[in-house]
């Protein structure tokens, strides 16, 4: 009726007639970080698959655990498949999210679609008998991600993570504490923290109780990633 209304008003030449408001798409973008008005950071730490196996990164958990700290992990799909055990173990902990970090590592942005969608699907299909769940969201291998890639996750229910504090801890030559000193420089309210517990991060287990107690400095409190976005705007 609206549209027959509006149509009526048009052929007859009334210029007050405007078509109803519509509401803006939604960026297709990755979250890079939270509300910047809460004293919260969350941190996350990528399991990367590839070959050789990954490993988990036991120094990295038990210095979480130690802390009582939430976190989120970036799972794998084949590495998870490689030990469920480690998947298990991560699962216990009640604050510890997991979530997806596709099925293999590739760069997303170079996939063709159909490659893409099936990437994403596939880590879901691995991840979920050993989540408990379905993952809600996705941190793309290497922080590649475009609107390509957002909206393919999307459309399989998942939200793409970034992240707007890259650690540095891949770099062997980023030791203790020059990782600590970067990290507590460069966060801030609603910070994402990205690490890595696969092996790929040579000092952040060292650097992480130094990192935990700068973060209690600061007045900023560890959160999941769900935590960090709850009540924002998709």
């Amino acid at each position: 009726m609206i549209q027959l209304a509006l149509g009526v008003a048009l052929a007859s030449g009334d210029a007050g007639a405007q078509p109803p408001a519509t509401s803006k798409p939604t960026p297709a973008k990755a979250v890079d970080h939270g509300s910047r008005q809460r004293p919260e950071v969350a941190l996350t730490f990528d399991l990367c698959s590839g070959s050789p196996p990954g490993k988990l990164d036991d120094g990295v958990v038990e210095a979480l655990e130690k802390n009582q700290t939430k976190a989120t992990f970036f799972v794998g799909g084949v590495w998870a498949e490689q030990d469920p055990e480690r998947v298990k173990r991560l699962s216990a902990n009640s604050r510890f999210e997991l979530e997806s970090h596709a099925y293999h590592h590739p760069h997303l942005t170079e996939l063709s679609d159909k490659a893409l969608e099936a990437e994403i699907a596939k880590a879901t299909q691995t991840l979920a008998p050993m989540f408990g769940r379905p993952p809600r969201y996705l941190r793309a291998p290497y922080g590649e991600s475009n609107a390509r890639v957002v909206r393919a996750a999307r459309a399989q229910g998942l939200t793409v993570i970034g992240f707007d504090v890259p650690s540095g801890d891949p770099d062997p030559e980023f030791g203790k504490k020059r990782l600590t000193r970067w990290v507590l420089r460069e966060v801030k309210p609603g910070s994402i923290v990205v690490f890595h517990a696969n092996g790929r991060g040579w000092h952040t287990a060292e650097a992480l109780p130094d990192i935990l107690e700068g973060l209690r400095k600061k007045g900023l409190t560890p959160v999941t990633v769900s935590e960090l976005l709850a009540g924002e705007a998709d």
